[in-house]
């Protein structure tokens, strides 16, 4: 059985230049310290009172921060989050005037208290221990979603929803705008505003990312020969793949695997 919560604690271990993977989505609360992250070639910086939210198609690493580094951090089985509520649409979207880091200083307290049920409520083996889990999950993202004016489009736009989904769960077909355009009876120029204004990305690149996520929990976690990942992925074939592979991670999707399967 999936649990909505993958992990949740605390932490104040100090932290250098870091980069990593997780095949979920991450938020990160930061209680004390300056943090740099890099996400998708952009830095950005966070401090006390700032949460960062990285979707499990983002490209993210903490590049850079101070010696003192407390935080909360949250990582959110995929699987189980139902893009149709506004909220979840935090995790994915990417709209105009978005920022993966956001200042909730002014409910910090209560935002640190659900964390802190989170911790205990996750180690324990009380019965529907993920069904509060899953009410204080959402709890978190409507107040985070609260401390933003950003207009979530996919939510209210049923085509882009349904899109989205297609990608994330049947990324291996080929796909082409123009008969994805045609399936919802729009030109592809409406589907592509749509979507860009929605996601801040195209409908191919979503597309890529959702690939991308896919390979590379196929490469940490199975022994699928890496001709066997392109085609459950969709790539055209392994030299592209290992091409798109390294420009987005910085290393061969073979050093990819090293470096994570033995963990």
């Amino acid at each position: 059985m999936q649990k909505t919560v993958q992990t949740v604690y605390h932490s104040s271990q100090p932290l250098h230049k870091h980069s990593h993977f997780h095949d979920c989505h991450q938020i990160i609360l930061v209680v004390r310290g300056n943090v740099e992250f890099f996400v998708n070639d952009r830095h950005i910086s966070a401090s006390d009172g700032d949460i960062a939210i990285f979707s499990r198609y983002e490209n993210h690493s903490v590049c850079n921060c101070s010696e003192e580094y407390e935080r909360y951090v949250l990582h959110i089985d995929p699987d189980v989050v139902n893009q149709k509520s506004p909220v979840y649409s935090l995790l994915t979207d990417r709209p105009a005037g978005f920022c993966n880091v956001l200042n909730i200083s002014s409910c910090k307290g209560e935002i640190i208290g659900l964390f802190k049920r989170m911790i205990v409520e996750h180690n324990s083996q009380a019965r529907l221990s993920d069904e509060l889990e899953q009410l204080l999950v959402k709890q978190l993202l409507v107040m985070v979603y609260r401390s933003t004016t950003v207009t979530f489009h996919s939510t209210y736009d049923d085509v882009v929803a349904d899109l989205k989904r297609q990608f994330e769960n049947n990324c291996q077909i080929h796909y082409n705008l123009d008969n994805l355009a045609r399936k919802y009876s729009i030109s592809p120029s409406s589907l592509s505003h749509r979507f860009q204004a929605a996601t801040g990305v195209s409908v191919m690149e979503y597309l890529q990312s959702c690939r991308m996520a896919n390979a590379k929990q196929l490469l940490a976690d199975t022994h699928l020969s890496i001709g066997q990942i392109v085609e459950r992925c969709g790539f055209s074939d392994n030299s592209n793949f290992s091409r798109a592979f390294k420009k987005m991670t910085g290393m061969s999707p073979s050093a990819f695997r090293k470096q994570y399967k033995a963990r």
